[in-house]
């Protein structure tokens, strides 16, 4: 089980970084990560910009448990919250 502390280790470990070719060229991973720490809300506006990417990423989360199974996250937390909603659609 894999375990995240903070929302924004999360979003960048999780939803960001096994993704990071899709996403983004390499020369703009460094600075798309600091933008994620200060606002792990974007991760939602590069998913929806990335479908394939966000049914790849979310297909992962459901096969580890979903969200619910990563400790210490707020499930209040507005990407938390989409996260769920959007797992629930795949």
């Amino acid at each position: 089980m894999i375990e995240a502390v903070k929302i924004e280790d999360f979003v960048i470990e999780q939803l960001f970084m096994p993704y990071t070719p899709s996403l983004c060229p390499s020369d703009f991973v460094k600075p798309i990560k600091r933008k994620l720490r200060r606002n792990p809300e974007y991760i939602i506006q590069l998913l929806n910009e990335n479908l394939d990417v966000k049914e790849r990423a979310f297909k992962r989360l459901k096969m580890f448990g979903g969200v619910k199974w990563y400790r210490y996250l707020d499930m209040n937390i507005p990407v938390i919250r989409w996260v769920n909603e959007n797992l629930e659609e795949i």
